[in-house]
């Protein structure tokens, strides 16, 4: 089933702690593994997937690798939307999504045939999915935007105290008259 050779590059802004998930691009080329002999007429679609690392699975029972593909649970993300197969090397631009977990992954292309059903794979990674590995970097939740908002309701807040305060002594000096 390994007749789909994988090769990636990492984000084109790639800082030196991985991958930034929201902004950086991964860069995926494919190309059907010209070692090998192998009847191709059945293939119809090439399916991308972002798979967790061997070191990002420890302890982690939902993101297993199991051999029956039905059951892997290990390549959770697309990586774009599936296209038409060609025998010639194939590539893909795909910004890294928002979604996207810290761990270790790899990218792994799925051969499927007219029915839909994977028929060849290959990735991008070595069989223990321990090597040519890269990581990505989640985004932190504070936006911009929220920083702003935050800072905007913080005054507004300590304005209306000292209102509260002023309006409560004029009050005061009122009754006392």
């Amino acid at each position: 089933m390994d007749e789909v050779e994988r090769q990636t590059q990492e984000g084109r802004s790639r800082s030196s702690q991985g991958t930034k998930a929201g902004t950086d691009e991964l860069f995926v080329t494919w190309v059907l593994n010209s070692t090998v002999q192998v009847d191709d007429s059945a293939y119809r679609s090439v399916e991308l997937k972002l798979c967790f690392g061997a070191p990002s699975q420890i302890d982690r029972r939902w993101r297993k690798t199991n051999d029956i593909l039905s059951k892997d649970k290990s390549c959770g993300f697309d990586v774009g939307s599936p296209q038409p197969y060609q025998r010639a090397e194939n590539s893909t631009v795909w910004i890294v999504g928002n979604d996207i977990p810290f761990a270790q992954y790899f990218v792994r292309a799925y051969v499927l045939d007219s029915a839909g059903e994977k028929v060849a794979y290959g990735q991008s990674s070595n069989a223990q999915r321990t090597s040519n590995l890269f990581i990505v970097q989640p985004i932190s939740g504070r936006l911009a935007s929220i920083d702003i908002a935050a800072a905007v309701f913080s005054a507004f807040s300590v304005l209306s105290l000292f209102g509260f305060l002023l309006y409560e002594k004029m009050s005061a000096k009122g009754s006392k008259a």
